[in-house]
């Protein structure tokens, strides 16, 4: 199920047994890409939660929600809402809140900078296009056991 919230304000009431599907916190800005991965989570049995920008992405990460994973990558807009912000320094951004310090994220990105993204700490690193069909595993490994492979 697709949650579209750039304010992170409470989601309406749920039905019983949806809360125990994982929330997938998931951060891109193109609305195709962003439509297909929405159908894909679903069918995988993924809450998702979409912000469009690093404003929006920011925003859920301090709040309270409880994301089961961050999906991001580089392509966001860096002069959109936060001059000079990037995917990169969201990563860095989730590991120094303490509450989101084990969060699983897998930086999804058409850019070469896997040794960036491991550095600012993410769990791991898949390249779009190429590693399409590798996302829905990995993410099911990263939210069943973190940062084990």
């Amino acid at each position: 199920m697709y949650i579209d919230l750039d304010s992170c304000h409470p989601p309406p009431p749920t039905p019983v047994g949806f809360m125990s599907q994982p929330l997938i916190l998931y951060v891109e800005r193109n609305a195709i890409l962003q439509t297909f991965m929405q159908d894909m989570f679903d069918l995988a049995g993924w809450r998702v939660r979409c912000a469009h920008n690093l404003y929006s992405a920011e925003s859920c990460l301090r709040s309270h929600e409880r994301y089961a994973l961050l999906l991001t990558g580089e392509e966001l807009p860096p002069l959109e809402l936060i001059p000079g912000r990037s995917g990169l320094e969201l990563v860095t951004l989730a590991r120094q809140l303490p509450h989101r310090k084990n969060l699983p994220i897998l930086f999804f990105s058409i850019e070469d900078c896997e040794q960036e993204a491991k550095l600012a700490g993410a769990n791991e690193f898949l390249r779009k296009p190429h590693d399409l069909f590798l996302l829905v595993d990995t993410i099911r490994r990263l939210i069943v056991t973190g940062d084990k492979k």
